[in-house]
């Protein structure tokens, strides 16, 4: 197969400004359906969420919509167990479900909160043997939310008797792990690099193609002086000193 040179970099050029395309017009698209405008930027304080988020952490929120909060939904609401505006707290259930907790009773081998008759995986805890400090049996009313934190052994929550569930009214807002808002910023840089990385293979491509045309065209030659046919004056006559030979 012939070696084209360039070839190589101008297929990349191609992907390359395909996929920037691509990327610059997916974050278009997901930005006008879920514009970063909705986030707001926090800190989370103190450690009641750790490992999830620790003391300082940057934490993005989204407004809450109506009946939209689900179990595990981390949330912060203006709780009556906090001296803060609103605590960050995770939802264990909604309204309608059963809660439950013995700490003397162990579930598959492992101490566990029961919700609706069935054991809750919690994957998100780090202390397993310490779901709760306190034994505890509630039916979360509708309209309200139960609420613990993660780091259990050192906050307060709605497993105590004087907190209890919360109302759905006073949770403020959602957190959410890495919404558009960041990522569009991240996908509109990728684009542009990517498009910029297209444009300089293109232009190299380009030129090396252009200098192997030109190498293909051969420069005209110029035979030297002593190569070049004499024309001598009277040439119809002979050249002087030759003499023609026509006797027979």
């Amino acid at each position: 197969m012939e070696h084209r040179p360039g070839r190589g970099r101008g297929i990349a050029a191609i992907v390359l400004l395909v996929l920037g395309a691509l990327v610059l017009g997916g974050v278009t698209v997901a930005k006008a359906v879920n514009p970063p405008s909705r986030y707001k930027e926090g800190k989370a304080v103190g450690w009641q969420m750790a490992p999830a988020y620790t003391n300082g952490e940057s934490i993005y929120l989204e407004p809450v919509v109506k009946g939209r909060l689900r179990r595990g939904d981390i949330v912060l609401a203006s709780v009556p167990w906090s001296l803060q505006k609103t605590q960050m707290n995770r939802v264990i259930g909604v309204g309608g479900d059963r809660i439950r907790y013995k700490p003397s009773s162990k579930i598959t081998g492992q101490y566990r909160l029961v919700l609706n008759g069935e054991p809750l995986d919690e994957p998100y805890l780090e202390q397993w043997k310490n779901p709760s400090a306190v034994g505890f049996d509630v039916k979360v009313p509708k309209g309200y939310v139960f609420l613990m934190a993660d780091n259990r052994m050192n906050s307060d929550g709605s497993q105590y008797a004087n907190n209890g569930p919360v109302p759905v009214a006073k949770v403020a807002s959602k957190v959410v792990m890495y919404p558009m808002a960041k990522l569009a910023v991240w996908g509109q840089l990728a684009g542009a690099l990517l498009l910029a990385l297209g444009a300089v293979l293109g232009f190299s491509s380009r030129r090396a193609r252009g200098r192997v045309v030109r190498a293909a065209v051969p420069a005209p030659v110029e035979a030297p002086e002593a190569c070049r046919p004499a024309v001598a004056a009277g040439a119809g006559a002979g050249a002087p000193g030759v003499r023609a030979d026509v006797s027979s």
